[in-house]
């Protein structure tokens, strides 16, 4: 079994990095000083840069560096040895002193929320094989033959209007000003007034996907919330639907260590915190949520959300930073793929999305493959609304299905 575990770990921190925001990773490696100074990159050389893993998902501590580390060490001390007795190049050895340390400072009350967590895949992220490489930059005339791809898009949009159902949603009122103020928006500085709007049109979203859920008499209704960050968004909605169980799933064990001290001080008893990336989570759920998960990762909210066959409420962001990996390709429908666009088109209308000129229209394009693709999956009920006002957010799209 020590072998086994060395061996997974050899080849893991060995391997490159494969995952949805691999960009921002590599950003983050470079402020780390973990890369070296480069000038302006293109997408491509960015993914191409090599990331040093600190963990085995990359920079940040995850559950299975915990629960690899909580097996050697016991076999080790079963044993009587140590880790520089053992077969093992410098990465290891150097993981392993880091989660020595890790041990060492970490608080004791992170030890029983780590017990809740739910079934977790330790499979999904570990294929080295590299996924096929697609041209997503946008080329030099891009922006110069935008009026052209906006005209061929208008007139391919028109073909596929009628096939999605526009939502005008239910306002769901909110009193603010008697709301504890740990419901609320947590920012360092800045104004929290549009961050309260997007929670706002979040949870009209999904009162009008539980109100459905109930409908079919569940014996309880689990809400994810992925990409949870410090658990703005799902605390927010433990709090108003106090009969559902409420999951956070996040990578970074900062922000669930504030979420953490926010519900012990608010006395919620209907919140789980899971730190994994959001591929790993195989538990099942009612209803999947997510507010500005960066390009590709609302895609995997949905993907996860057709997995478990659960509802989805989901406000994509950074269109631009769409890409395929492992996990994703695209255009993700069957009538997207026939009707709209090739591959190579669909990435441009991605890029194009993220310009502030007529960004519309392309948000919607990429919006409406995502439900078509649900309907695919047997969604009967598929919608793009909006979060309100419109200039809460720029990126203001709402999507709202179930099955």
């Amino acid at each position: 079994e020590v072998q086994s575990a060395l061996g997974f770990l050899q080849k893991t921190l060995n391997a490159p990095f494969i995952g949805h925001n691999a960009r921002k990773v590599r950003q983050e490696a470079l402020k780390l000083g973990l890369l070296p100074e480069h000038g302006i990159l293109s997408h491509e050389e960015w993914l191409a840069l090599p990331v040093i893993r600190r963990y085995v998902h990359g920079l940040h501590l995850g559950a299975t560096d915990i629960i690899v580390f909580g097996m050697l060490s016991a076999k080790l001390k079963t044993l009587g040895c140590n880790i520089s007795q053992l077969q093992c190049d410098d990465l290891v050895k150097k993981w392993f002193e880091r989660m020595t340390d890790v041990t060492k400072t970490a608080e004791a009350k992170f030890s029983s929320f780590m017990s809740q967590k739910p079934d977790l895949n330790m499979n999904g992220l570990h294929n080295t094989d590299t996924p096929e490489k697609v041209d997503t930059t946008m080329n030099s005339n891009s922006i110069e033959n935008q009026s052209a791809v906006e005209k061929t898009l208008l007139l391919k949009m028109d073909e596929i209007a009628d096939t999605y159902n526009y939502q005008e949603l239910d306002d769901i009122p909110v009193e603010w000003n008697s709301l504890n103020n740990l419901l609320k928006p947590q920012r360092n500085s800045g104004n929290n007034t549009n961050k309260m709007f997007q929670l706002k049109s979040i949870l009209a979203g999904v009162h009008f996907c539980v109100q459905h859920l109930r409908l079919q008499n569940l014996p309880k209704i689990r809400i994810v919330d992925f990409c949870s960050g410090a658990g703005h968004l799902g605390i927010f909605l433990a709090h108003h639907f106090p009969d559902c169980q409420v999951i956070l799933v996040e990578t970074k064990w900062g922000s669930l260590r504030y979420a953490k001290e926010r519900i012990d001080k608010l006395g919620l008893r209907n919140v789980t915190l899971c730190l994994a990336h959001m591929e790993q989570f195989v538990g099942r759920f009612e209803l999947g949520v997510s507010l500005h998960a960066c390009g590709s990762a609302t895609d995997i909210v949905l993907q996860q959300s057709v997995r478990s066959e659960a509802a989805v409420v989901s406000s994509p962001c950074c269109y631009g930073k769409i890409v395929n990996s492992e996990f994703l390709t695209y255009p993700k429908s069957e009538r997207f793929r026939d009707i709209v666009c090739d591959h190579d088109e669909f990435f441009k209308i991605s890029r194009l999305a993220d310009h502030q000129s007529n960004s519309e229209n392309y948000m919607k394009c990429v919006d409406i493959d995502r439900i078509e693709h649900l309907r695919d999956c047997g969604y009967q009920f598929v919608s793009i609304s909006k979060l309100k006002p419109l200039t809460c957010s720029p990126k203001n799209n709402l999507i709202v299905a179930f099955k």
